[in-house]
């Protein structure tokens, strides 16, 4: 346990000299929050991209920005059956802190810094720290307002749970393309390959995902943002040793994320859909509180070779208020 801690704090120290040494705030738009394994934290993609830049061609912190709020998933087991699903709350911290590298009028890198935390309130195994880093290479053809921005982007993360079972990491590469379709609707796409790599074999994981977002100006009132994204590859859900759970694992474990229930940790291959809407509501300049409501959905792409009564597909509902702070 001793040792658990020391690492822990390594890994804070590590990180937080790493945005520390990039420290230098200004505003930043709203991104998205989610827990558990859904989705992998990741940087803003709501911005409309690089414009041609001028002066300095290195910015060591153009983007700061502090996100602090609350969570109720109905679903943190991921589980199918009414008897596995559990369902939890949690405060969440986010700390984003980004860098710009002009290389010319047209092209630029974005290194960001991210670390995150999730305290949950029933099941503390779930509860974690997270940090990482991101870099991206950014091309835009001209400053003009429709012109669209591409990029190519590389993430990696560590993941320090409270739960020895989920320790562990992951990286993610990908490509992505972001624009303005009028002067209030913005596009963003990205395509990514995610490896996950973890103390459990359970949690290593490899899949693909496709991802869609379109953010609405209301002007001064706001902003409204919808967000779909698909997976195929690797899943993990939590249930009961019944011979559905266990015709489809790949390999599983008894998960100390929740001791007392006998709930079982099982990696499949699945076809997972993620929406995500959101509205984004202003106060003032630097700050800005955020509203969304994410489904999860996530059926396995193999089936058991005998009948199976009911669905084998689980859903999971986040809902999520955040207060978000540019310095």
């Amino acid at each position: 346990m001793h040792q658990r801690l020391q690492a822990r704090w390594r890994l804070v120290g590590f990180i937080v000299a790493a945005l520390l040494n990039l420290a230098t705030p200004t505003a930043s738009t709203a991104q998205d929050t989610a827990t558990g394994t859904v989705v992998v934290p990741g940087p803003d993609p709501t911005g409309m991209g690089p414009a041609t830049l001028r002066g300095s061609p290195w910015s060591i912190a153009d983007r700061v920005q502090v996100d602090l709020g609350y969570t109720y998933d109905d679903n943190v087991t991921r589980g199918r059956a009414a008897d596995e699903i559990l369902a939890d709350q949690l405060l969440g911290l986010n700390v984003s802190v980004g860098g710009t590298l002009r290389i010319n009028d047209n092209t630029q890198v974005v290194v960001t810094g991210m670390l995150n935390g999730e305290k949950f309130k029933s099941y503390n195994g779930l509860s974690n720290l997270s940090g990482g880093l991101q870099a991206e290479l950014q091309y835009r053809q001209s400053a003009a307002f429709d012109a669209v921005t591409f990029g190519v982007f590389a993430r990696g993360w560590l993941d320090n749970y409270v739960s020895q079972l989920r320790d562990g990491g992951h990286i993610a590469l990908g490509v992505n393309a972001q624009g303005a379709l009028t002067d209030r609707i913005g596009v963003y796409g990205e395509l990514a390959w995610n490896r996950r790599y973890a103390q459990s074999d359970v949690w290593d994981l490899n899949y693909y995902s496709a991802r869609l977002n379109l953010d609405y100006s209301l002007g001064h009132t706001g902003t409204v943002y919808l967000s779909g994204e698909y997976r195929r590859g690797n899943a993990v859900s939590d249930g009961r040793p019944t011979l559905v759970n266990v015709s489809l694992a790949q390999v599983f474990v008894l998960d100390d994320a929740f001791p007392g229930k006998q709930l079982y940790a099982y990696r499949y291959d699945a076809r997972t859909w993620v929406g995500t809407v959101g509205y984004n509501l202003p106060l003032g300049q630097r700050a800005s509180i955020d509203i969304s409501w994410r489904r999860a959905q996530g059926t396995p792409i193999d089936r058991p070779d005998f009948d199976v009564q009911g669905s084998l597909r689980y859903v999971d509902n986040q809902y999520s208020v955040y207060l978000l702070k540019a310095f």
